[in-house]
């Protein structure tokens, strides 16, 4: 699919299967749809994919204005939009699952159910990390090395770890920044009860960035189950895709 022209601006979507309910993944700080690639096929034989690149990531042109995750929730209402599409089942990791949660309390209307990975009611960025990232260019560096080893379990494939570096390094710095920035800011703890979309909830045992206690809060404020996955951090889409997949295809049973 190539660009999708909505009313915040051009965002790039890599759709996959034919049939089945709408499923919309959305990716964390820093990322692009890439990060869900290993899902997108299996999700594929039960719902309509599409992985989107939030705008100044990826494919994705930038936006105008203040990064902030009602600014990145308006976007993905406006794909909704663009794309007439029925309620959808609405996936994040990370930032993205806080961008989902967003869309629950602000435009329930269009969200047929939470996928939460590795994602919190409340999140909050070391400080040490953010100032780092708005450094010279050798804190910058430094601080991209501390998040890509922070990103994964000990148990994670190094080349993980090389790749991540690589990506971030590669990103906007000010994009990166931004991201963070918009998650050290979000707090919908307050509004949990008000939700009343089915809900997913999945954190890696090894995650460092919302521990599996931050997932549990979540889960426990939604009033749905806590799933952990073993071995796996915070990126349990490339570190445990056949278990989050399993995972994501029962999840998606119980709403058909």
């Amino acid at each position: 699919m190539p660009l999708v022209t909505t009313t915040a601006g051009d965002l790039f979507v890599m759709r996959r299967g034919r049939a089945g309910p709408p499923l919309i993944c959305i990716h964390g700080a820093g990322g692009s749809a890439r990060h869900w690639g290993l899902l997108l096929e299996p999700l594929a034989t039960v719902a309509q994919v599409y992985a989107v690149d939030l705008p100044g990531h990826g494919r994705s042109p930038a936006a105008d204005g203040t990064v902030t995750i009602t600014r990145y929730a308006q976007a993905i209402s406006a794909l909704h939009t663009a794309l007439a599409l029925p309620p959808a089942i609405v996936v994040g990791h990370s930032m993205g699952g806080a961008i989902a949660l967003q869309l629950a309390v602000g435009a329930p209307q269009i969200v047929a159910g939470l996928g939460l990975v590795g994602s919190a009611a409340r999140l909050r960025v070391a400080p040490a990390l953010l100032a780092g990232l708005a450094g010279d260019a050798a804190a910058r560096q430094e601080a991209i090395n501390t998040l890509a080893h922070w990103l994964f379990s000990p148990a994670a494939d190094p080349g993980l770890i090389r790749e991540a570096f690589a990506e971030y390094a590669a990103l906007d710095p000010a994009i990166l920044l931004a991201d963070l920035q918009a998650c050290h800011g979000f707090d919908i703890r307050s509004q949990l009860a008000a939700i009343r979309s089915p809900a997913l909830v999945v954190t890696g045992a090894d995650d460092t960035l919302t521990p599996p206690k931050l997932g549990a809060e979540l889960a426990a404020g939604l009033g749905v189950e806590h799933h952990l996955l073993a071995n796996a951090g915070h990126m349990p889409m490339l570190e445990a895709p056949d278990l989050l997949s399993e995972l994501l295809l029962r999840f998606i049973s119980t709403l058909a």
